[in-house]
């Protein structure tokens, strides 16, 4: 068992002393870890001081499929490792959970990816074990979204897409895959990497053997609602389902994102919300727009 994992970091130094503590929690099953930091260049020192036995590279793009597919680059150097994790800063394993993770990915040849059950921040209350893509409008639902973990027990399940803050990857099928699609920077990506798996013959997996909570650390403890996020979700999952074809499917998710958007910008004017939910809501019509004008 030779795992890498890869995480990312861009000026969160409010997350870094809990990250040190998640990373202390598991990392004796780790192999090699890289970090990349795709924010101040002067970070990296302040990394390599705090995780001394790890790789720290810098990136000079905001692009997070950019900075990803720079630690795998470097992870692929590395003929003994067979099994990528990707890992984000605010996520906490349960005890074993890669370990675990990777005797299930190695169970079955048929496997290319798994993830643990994805608990809610301190809880037992689930937030997706595993997902699924609506194949019609390209919607990643959360699978077993709000029920506990006693209810669904101890097992595992197949799925069709994964999310992206915990997985364990084979080698080979970044191999066969390549590299991330840069030009959706960040969010969908999982829509992207889960129609690519099934397309190379692969599936994706999800056990409650092993548990990972996302602790959702926010700078200054806001559930900020950033208008550049709803702008690339609009526009990635019009971009994807444009990608994969076929004409009808862009249609639906065309429609699905601008109606999204527009429902944002109801409530926010039904409740009185700040103008924040407005800037969210046309962010993410403008995206929709703009997916339809990528390359």
């Amino acid at each position: 068992m030779k795992i890498a994992v890869i995480t990312l970091f861009c000026r969160e130094h409010f997350r870094l002393e809990a990250w040190q503590r998640y990373y202390q929690e598991y990392r004796d099953e780790v192999h090699l870890h890289v970090i990349v930091n795709n924010g101040d260049k002067e970070d990296s020192a302040l990394l390599q001081e705090s995780f001394p036995g790890s790789t720290v590279l810098w990136s000079p793009t905001s692009n997070m499929m950019a900075s990803y597919n720079l630690a795998l680059r470097e992870v692929l150097l590395y003929p003994e490792v067979d099994a990528i994790a990707q890992i984000v800063n605010d996520v906490r394993l349960s005890p074993g959970a890669l370990g675990v993770l990777y005797d299930y990915l190695y169970s079955d040849p048929e496997l290319a990816m798994v993830s643990p059950v994805l608990l809610r921040k301190d809880s037992e209350v689930i937030d997706s074990f595993g997902c699924s893509i609506n194949p019609r409008n390209l919607d990643f639902v959360l699978n077993d979204s709000g029920r506990t973990l006693s209810e669904v027990g101890v097992k595992e399940v197949g799925a069709t897409g994964l999310p992206g803050g915990a997985f364990l990857a084979k080698r080979a099928l970044y191999e066969r895959f390549g590299i991330q699609d840069e030009s959706l920077m960040m969010y969908a990506d999982e829509i992207d990497m889960g129609i690519r798996v099934e397309r190379l013959g692969y599936r994706m997996g999800a056990t409650s053997r092993a548990c990972a909570w996302h602790q959702h650390v926010n700078r200054d403890g806001k559930a900020a609602r950033n208008p550049q996020a709803a702008y690339l979700m609009g526009r990635n999952a019009v971009y994807i389902a444009r990608k994969y074809g076929p004409r009808s499917r862009v249609v639906r998710v065309f429609f699905r994102r601008v109606y999204c958007g527009l429902d944002e910008i109801r409530s926010a004017v039904m409740h009185g919300k700040e103008m924040g939910f407005y800037r969210f809501g046309w962010a993410m019509v403008r995206g929709a727009f703009a997916g339809l004008r990528m390359s």
